[in-house]
């Protein structure tokens, strides 16, 4: 048997992106490395084999005859790497529950809450990371996914947790004593603040939704400092640095204690909801859907008496 470290992984897989694309380039792409990396990794593995594996063929490549007799091997070979990567993430998690969410969320409604839903977690150990895209879930292990977007993957269910209204708020000092608060007009001239779209969450209101909604126009609307977590644009905010449009949830620690204001309240608020979403089949599937019962009682439970956001 071939010793491990004399195994040329990486050569290996350029030979088999090569040959399932049938060009250096498609190749590159596909492992994330430029096409003279991968020309490289293929002389090498050529010396080093003493046989020709690759031919110019056209515009693009093909493999040797001694190539192709090899590469249903190699592809079993990456087929079984693949199964034993998966059985060790398997086994990893197999005493955890992962839960995946935006971290401003997570750290402020999601984190405060784990203890209200003990019951449905058993004996797992809460394990929470950022949010990925919901069609990642099963490569990925996430065992519940709390998202903004849907899906209509059939092995994934969803629920809706609640609708949250998203608010335009600044600090009492940016706008003084303007009598016209309320009004759309006062986001005419202020500057403005923007949370990034990551993390999968492309379905948040921007603030060009705010003003087509308010029915207002307005230059250089894309401008102004840009924070990928709204615990940190908050933050800004509150330093009046701009005004933000943000979920309420989020904002309402800041909101009841004085450091930000709504303002445009004439206009009515953009809403969007937060959905649950886990897998259908699963060692762990059972499991995720009685934790999402759980926080969606949890919801229901709060929804006429929030109270503070970390209660």
């Amino acid at each position: 048997m071939t010793p491990l470290r004399d195994l040329p992984l990486s050569a290996l897989r350029a030979l088999a992106a090569a040959a399932r694309t049938g060009s250096l380039t498609r190749a590159a792409d596909e492992l994330g490395v430029t096409p003279g990396a991968v020309g490289h990794q293929l002389r090498q593995l050529e010396d080093r084999l003493g046989v020709k594996l690759v031919r110019r063929e056209g515009n693009g490549i093909a493999l040797t005859r001694i190539a192709q007799a090899a590469l249903p091997d190699i592809d079993r070979g990456f087929d079984a790497l693949a199964s034993g990567l998966r059985r060790l993430r398997f086994e990893r998690r197999a005493d955890t529950f992962t839960i995946a969410a935006d971290p401003s969320f997570a750290s402020l409604w999601l984190a405060p809450r784990l203890g209200k839903v003990g019951a449905a977690l058993g004996r797992l150990d809460v394990r929470i990371v950022v949010s990925i895209a919901l069609d990642s879930m099963l490569e990925e292990g996430i065992d519940l996914a709390i998202s903004y977007r849907t899906s209509s993957a059939r092995d994934l269910a969803s629920a809706d947790l609640f609708t949250e209204r998203v608010i335009p708020a600044c600090a009492r000092a940016l706008i003084g004593n303007r009598t016209d608060q309320d009004s759309a007009e006062v986001l005419d001239r202020l500057p403005l603040l923007h949370i990034d779209q990551t993390m999968g969450d492309d379905v948040y209101p921007t603030w060009a939704n705010w003003f087509t909604a308010a029915g207002r126009q307005r230059q250089n609307i894309d401008h102004g400092p840009r924070f990928p977590l709204t615990v940190l644009a908050a933050q800004a905010a509150i330093s009046g640095m701009g005004a933000l449009l943000a979920s309420e949830l989020v904002l309402r620690e800041h909101l009841g204690s004085g450091q930000l204001v709504e303002i445009a309240r004439e206009v009515p608020a953009l809403t969007i909801k937060r959905r649950l979403v886990w897998p259908v089949d699963g060692p762990k599937a059972r499991r995720a859907a009685a934790v999402a019962k759980a926080l969606a009682a949890v919801a229901m439970a709060e929804a006429d008496d929030p109270g503070p956001i970390g209660s």
